[in-house]
């Protein structure tokens, strides 16, 4: 049974990364889905996945 995955970081805006440990062929590999708002991307690190959500969320201190 796979594993489940795990929330990894949670931003005051609402975005999320989770990491997914994923499996094909005869490797296995560590993803990392950034969300925010229904617009999600898979990534190959956290910090490919933190940058995604900085890009795409809505900050206050652009008002």
């Amino acid at each position: 049974m796979a594993a489940l995955p795990q929330l990894v970081r949670a931003t005051p805006q609402g975005g999320t990364i989770h990491k997914y440990h994923l499996t094909g062929g005869k490797s296995s590999f560590m993803r990392y889905l950034g969300c925010y708002l229904g617009t999600c991307k898979f990534c190959n690190n956290i910090t490919e996945a933190s940058e995604f959500l900085e890009s795409i969320e809505f900050s206050p201190k652009s008002l």
